[in-house]
Order: structure tokens, then C-alpha cells, then sequence
């Protein structure tokens, strides 16, 4: 699949870590083995429940499973599940049920040799993506609807998903009528905002982000409707919950600008209520479009609709409470045009022809060469000179990732959907880094992550949402 030579296509298959080929799966890209057990042009994701997560932290053992015989004896599908609170919940419920039976076949594995395999995998090939998909679901503000159980190619997109039915079949002569219930097929508009020159001005009030938010999210939700999609599933799920991904890139390029060092409590705090006052300007331009065109068709029971949105981040108590409180009153009262905001794509390839930095990402270096199948192109610091290069010195590979994790994790509060970030590692990084680098992306409320770029790997990039 190439899109008509036009760019080459790709695709991302995710797995749940209980699943009784997750091995196999893990090995799928490496590059030594069997290559009839190999999927080189394939991109991973491995869907980690909390339980999971935490036996790698006590040291404890894992049960695979089959997920059809898990249906066919226990009833029910363990992928349908997930911790609704945090340490409690449906999935532990019932994944300790099948432990527990003796109806089942499963594998005991210590967690920790699994989380080695995934961290082996990442090193040499870049991938799996990490899917924590019990914050995933449990902050989806539509989980009145459905659940989320993968994500995307760039692990930024965060929607409800649920396969298309086929119910009933006629034969009317020599033609055969088949009728189906299209299930929710997801589609991500994307737009992102280039921080270096939106946000950076002498004026704390950002009136530039006041009037370019608005303009965005219409553009987006216009895009809606004057698309056109092949798939009929998606265009039904496009007009369903009308999610569109606001999103941002040039932060490093912000930073310099700024004089803000990346590895500072400055940076974290200024992630923080940098993304909180997009979100806060996002939302009040989704609430304003509802008022003129209507809310999308599945707001009533949302968490948008019930408050729960609101409160699960936090927003109604501290010194915002009052600006949080009365737009939370008036999404009640006025609905949500859009049923997803936000979502922060790697935007590397846009970056770079906008004169910025990517995504949220820390530049590789002052000056190196972007190179893709057909071109290689010179890149330089943006706005690079005595006052900026302090900053941009500490680049993707120097900078202490565990400084990035918190950036990621101030402003993932502020995101509906997810961010594509990226660990930058030596490639002799030691497996216990490595593994607490991972541990601190789970337990700061992340909900995935990227790449693992480390200095030896040629990570084959997938280029869908850089530009």
C-alpha cells in the first residue's frame, strides 16, 4: 500500500501483554531469528494494564492467556476490561478469576523477564509503543460509549473503538443484501500550533492564542464535514463524535526562546500552565461552536456533561477554581461541539518547513541533517545564536529523560487524548534505567509512550502524523 506512490503506508498492531503470544509478538521486528517469524514493515504496541506494571515493580509472575478460550470458558473478554480507580477495578477482578481457574490454560511467567524482552525490542528496533490502557480509559471523557483499546500509528490519538456488525443477509434473486451496524472507526483531524511563534511575545495575557484557538478548532471541526471518506464506518464515527486533535509543536524552540533550561522545575511548571491555558481555550471554543451549531450527538452522559472531566483533573479546587468551575457550567449547559480536543502528534517533518522544533521533543543537536527515503535536508536551531544556545546544547541525547517524563506528565493532565513522546537513550543504557524510565511514565499518569530512540538503533519512522 503506497497511497498511489504518493508515500508509502503503514500500520500499527497493538497487543495486550496477557495475551498468550506476547512473546513471539515482542520478537516480531528483531533483527536476528527465524524470518518466517518476523514482520519487519509492521509498527508494535504492547496495551499494559496497571496490574501488569506493578508485578514488574514487586517482582512478581504473569499469567498468559488465551483470549478465545477465555471468552468461550469464563464468558467474558478480558479486553473489554480495565481498572475504573486506580489499584482497583474489573480487569484485576476478572484477570484474577482466570487465575484462579482451573478450566483455563495459561503460562506463568515472571513479569519482569516480559518487561525485559519489550525493553530488548525497543532498544534494537525502537518499538513496542507503550499503551497504558487502564489511564487511557479510565480519563476517556466518552467511556459512556465504548472503550479505547489501542492507539494510532503515533500513540496520540485516544477514541473509542468497537468493531462493525454484521446482523442480517438477503438474497433477493441473484443479489445478496448484507446490513451492518457500523461500530465507532477512528478518525484523527489534526492541526497543531507552532509554539515559537504563538506563544513567545512580551504579553502574558497570549491574546495571539485567544484568537488563534477559536480559528482552529472551527477549521477542524469544518474539516468534518467537507472531508470526504471512503470508509462509510469512519465518516459515521467522524460525524458521531466529531473529535478533532488540537495540538502543538516548537516546545524546545519555545524553551530557548524563553531562556528556560530543559532540565529545570521552571520547565515542568511553565509545561504545566502553558497546556492548561490551551486546553482551557480549546474547550471554551468547542462549548462557543456547540451554542451556534449544536453539541456533538453523544455529549449527554459524557464526562464533559456530567463535570467528571473536571474534577478528575483536579480543576475545581486551587487558585483557578473559579474560571474552571464557571466553564464547566457552561459545557453542562451549552454541550461540546467536539467529543475529543486535544492530541500532540510528532509533527517532525512540519517542524522542520515551519522554522521550529518537533512535537514536544528536545532538538537532536544545534545543527544535523534530516534524512528521509528521498532527500536530506540541513537543519539548524531555530533562532540559533549566543542567547538561545545554551539552550538548544542540551539536546535530545544529553538532556536527563526523567525531566522529560514530568514535562510530559504536567501537561498530559491538560490533554484529553495523548502526546507522542519519545525516549531519547544511549544505546549502552543500563536495563535498570531504562526499566525506571518506564516505571515513572506509568506512575506519573502518562498515557503512552513512542519510540525508545537510542543512539545505535535506524529507526525506520512512520511518517502519517509528521506532517
Amino acid at each position: 500500500m503506497d497511497q498511489l506512490g504518493r508515500r508509502k503506508g503503514a500500520i500499527a498492531v497493538y497487543l495486550d501483554v496477557w495475551h498468550a503470544d506476547i512473546l513471539s509478538f515482542l520478537d516480531l521486528k528483531l533483527n536476528n531469528g527465524d524470518e518466517r517469524q518476523r514482520a519487519h514493515d509492521i509498527f508494535t504496541g504492547v496495551c499494559l494494564p496497571d496490574l501488569f506494571m506493578e508485578q514488574v515493580e514487586r517482582r512478581g509472575d504473569w499469567y498468559l492467556f488465551d483470549p478465545h478460550e477465555v471468552k468461550s470458558v469464563m464468558g467474558y473478554s478480558l479486553e473489554d476490561l480495565y481498572d475504573e480507580k486506580k489499584g482497583s477495578g474489573s480487569f484485576r477482578e476478572k484477570y484474577d478469576e482466570c487465575i484462579q481457574s482451573n478450566a483455563l490454560n495459561k503460562t506463568k511467567i515472571p513479569a519482569i523477564q516480559i518487561m525485559a524482552r519489550i525493553m530488548k525490542s525497543q532498544l534494537e528496533t525502537g518499538t513496542p509503543f507503550m499503551f497504558y490502557r487502564d489511564e487511557v480509559n479510565r480519563k476517556n471523557p466518552n467511556k459512556h460509549e465504548g472503550m479505547i483499546y489501542s492507539s494510532n500509528l503515533c500513540t496520540e490519538i485516544m477514541q473509542n473503538m468497537s468493531p462493525t456488525v454484521q446482523y442480517d443477509e438477503t438474497v433477493d434473486g441473484d443479489t445478496i443484501i448484507t446490513y451492518k451496524k457500523a461500530g465507532d472507526f477512528v478518525v484523527c483531524n489534526l492541526s497543531s500550533i507552532n509554539l515559537g511563534k504563538a506563544v513567545y511575545a512580551n504579553n502574558d495575557n497570549q491574546d495571539l492564542l485567544k484568537r488563534l484557538i477559536p480559528i482552529q478548532v472551527r477549521m477542524l471541526d469544518n474539516v468534518i464535514d467537507l472531508n470526504t471518506i471512503d470508509v462509510k464506518q469512519a465518516t459515521i464515527t467522524n460525524k458521531k463524535y466529531r473529535a478533532v486533535g488540537l495540538g502543538t509543536f516548537g516546545w524546545h524552540h519555545l524553551l530557548a526562546l524563553k531562556g528556560i533550561k530543559w532540565e529545570s522545575k521552571q520547565a515542568v511548571t511553565f509545561a504545566d500552565e502553558l497546556y492548561e491555558f490551551i486546553s482551557q481555550l480549546t474547550i471554551k471554543a468547542s462549548v462557543e461552536l456547540a451554542k451556534e451549531k449544536g453539541a456533538y450527538s453523544k455529549f449527554v452522559g459524557s464526562d464533559w456533561q456530567t463535570g467528571e472531566y473536571f474534577r478528575q483533573r483536579g480543576y475545581l479546587k486551587g487558585p483557578k477554581a473559579d474560571t474552571w468551575t464557571e466553564l464547566m457550567n457552561e459545557v453542562a449547559e451549552h454541550g461540546m461541539r467536539n467529543g475529543y480536543l486535544m492530541a500532540v502528534a510528532p509533527n517532525s517533518s512540519t517542524s522542520v518547513i515551519a522554522g521550529s522544533t518537533a512535537s514536544i521533543d528536545p532538538i537532536f543537536k544545534a545543527f544535523y541533517h534530516e534524512e528521509k527515503k528521498d532527500y536530506k535536508l540541513p537543519v539548524v536551531a531555530p533562532d540559533l545564536d549566543h542567547n538561545t544556545y545554551d539552550i538548544y546544547r542540551r539536546s535530545a541525547y544529553i538532556v536527563d529523560q526523567r525531566w522529560s517524563v514530568q514535562q510530559n506528565a504536567a501537561r498530559q493532565r491538560h490533554i484529553d487524548q495523548s502526546i507522542s513522546f519519545n525516549f531519547y537513550v544511549p544505546n549502552n543504557i543500563k536495563a535498570q534505567v531504562m526499566l525506571d524510565l518506564h516505571l515513572q511514565a506509568w506512575d506519573s499518569g502518562l498515557k503512552t509512550t513512542y519510540y525508545v530512540r537510542s543512539t545505535a538503533s535506524d529507526i525506520e519512522d512512520c511518517v502519517w502524523c509528521e506532517s
